[in-house]
């Protein structure tokens, strides 16, 4: 049997004066969009978009753009590391999932600590922490989630590199502007260091690293944008 997708559909709803409106943004094979099934509380809506109230109408290019962004990130693999007093842990990935090691991991860790990536391939890699984390008595569970760059999510995620002139803060400008400020966004430093977001707007947002530069140092910090 030959399986593909041939469309993907997204149903929103918007409300305007006490009535709420719904509609479907629909994705095709292309991954062209469109929209469908306008429905009032009175039913279908046979005709144009102009018998549509004007926020109800912002409402809808603001869901074509939302549901644009999320077709555009992958998570590949996820899962959950067990810390008991090691250094580093080695995580395997299933044949068939990567066809190359141009993958980021990001960690969560229950306490902040701070997780880096080794020794990359398409099969694993390994969690290394910066000394021993956990003990054999209390064992400490990470989360970590490997994410995947396509063509599509060029603008929505990459790798800033700091210099001491930056001091400690960096921006990312959208080639785009988003539908929405309501997006998460997801850091992952190269190092034992902590760097976070310091405000994030339909245009972009900005990074503030934990760390001091020394003169003639540089360090990198990877970002994805999820809507």
């Amino acid at each position: 049997m030959a399986l593909s997708r041939t469309q993907a559909v997204f149903t929103y709803s918007s409300a305007s004066g006490g009535q709420s409106y719904y509609f479907d943004v629909v994705v095709d094979a292309q991954g062209l969009l469109s929209v469908r099934n306008l429905r009032s509380p009175l039913g279908l809506i046979q005709d144009t978009l102009t018998s549509l109230p004007d926020s109800v109408v912002s409402d809808i290019s603001d869901a074509k753009g939302i549901v644009t962004q999320q077709l555009s990130e992958t998570t590949a693999d996820s899962g959950q590391i067990v810390f008991a007093g090691d250094t580093v842990k080695d995580v395997a990935i299933a044949g068939g999932i990567l066809n190359n090691t141009n993958y980021r991991v990001v960690y969560t860790t229950p306490d902040g600590t701070v997780l880096r990536t080794e020794n990359k391939t398409i099969t694993g890699f390994q969690a290394v922490a910066a000394t021993a984390y956990g003990t054999v008595p209390v064992p400490i569970t990470v989360s970590y989630v490997v994410l995947v760059k396509t063509q599509q999510a060029s603008v929505t995620s990459g790798v800033l590199t700091f210099v001491p002139a930056d001091a400690g803060i960096k921006r990312v400008t959208f080639s785009t502007v988003f539908a929405t400020a309501d997006y998460r966004i997801v850091l992952t430093p190269s190092g034992f260091f902590t760097a976070r977001i310091i405000d994030q707007l339909k245009t972009g947002f900005g990074v503030q690293l934990g760390y001091t530069l020394q003169a003639g140092e540089s360090v990198t910090v990877g970002y994805d944008v999820f809507v």
